[in-house]
């Protein structure tokens, strides 16, 4: 095998099966739901800055839900250089996860919403984000399929100035590259420095 890619492996089972091939084997072994996703939204995240005139440095992100996807999306943002991560999740061992890789536990859904600045959401629950919680100017993937937790026309409607959801943003578009990149460098193993590098030629 030149690698193996991992997917449909729910949290927290996925840590430390990731986790345990990493350490075992001398090829190239990623969770595409949790890696794949967050170089796709890192990419998009610094697309929808450039567009709305919004300085990524300077912002506080908000993650709504802590699975394998939000976290891992946290945890490449903060690799990025954000300035915080925001999350929430009614799960508190994700929270406690969220926390030893740096981030900041927010205490609701609204503080999150009228705090950050960029709004992502893996939760899996329809139309969790109401149109009045959309502050003006926001930036809003809503990333959750088949339904979003608000739909990229309703949040732009209530004031965001980017929206979209997990049918533009998806970890579709990353993973065949990320692995075609680390075969064809007969890499031993994919590394955050890779994954920073395939969402800035994604951009």
């Amino acid at each position: 095998f030149g690698g193996i890619l991992l997917e449909d492996i729910g949290s927290p089972h996925c840590f430390d099966i990731e986790r345990r091939l990493k350490e075992e084997l001398p090829i190239p072994v990623m969770h595409d739901d949790q890696h794949g996703t967050a170089v796709v939204t890192l990419a998009s995240v610094i697309s929808a800055c450039k567009e709305a005139g919004v300085k990524l440095s300077d912002s506080i992100v908000g993650q709504i839900g802590l699975g394998a996807a939000g976290l891992a999306i946290s945890r490449m943002l903060m690799e990025y250089g954000v300035k915080e991560v925001r999350g929430i999740d009614r799960n508190e061992v994700a929270c406690e996860r969220l926390k030893e890789h740096g981030g900041t536990v927010a205490g609701s859904l609204e503080e999150v919403m009228s705090s950050c600045d960029i709004i992502v959401a893996t939760t899996g629950v329809a139309d969790l984000i109401k149109p009045e919680m959309v502050r003006k100017g926001q930036i809003i993937l809503a990333l959750s399929n088949p339904n979003a937790e608000i739909k990229p026309d309703v949040a732009l409607k209530a004031g965001a100035a980017f929206a979209a959801d997990g049918r533009l943003v998806n970890n579709v578009l990353g993973f065949p590259g990320i692995f075609r990149g680390a075969l064809n460098a007969h890499a031993k193993e994919i590394t955050y420095p890779m994954l920073l590098a395939a969402a800035m030629a994604m951009v």
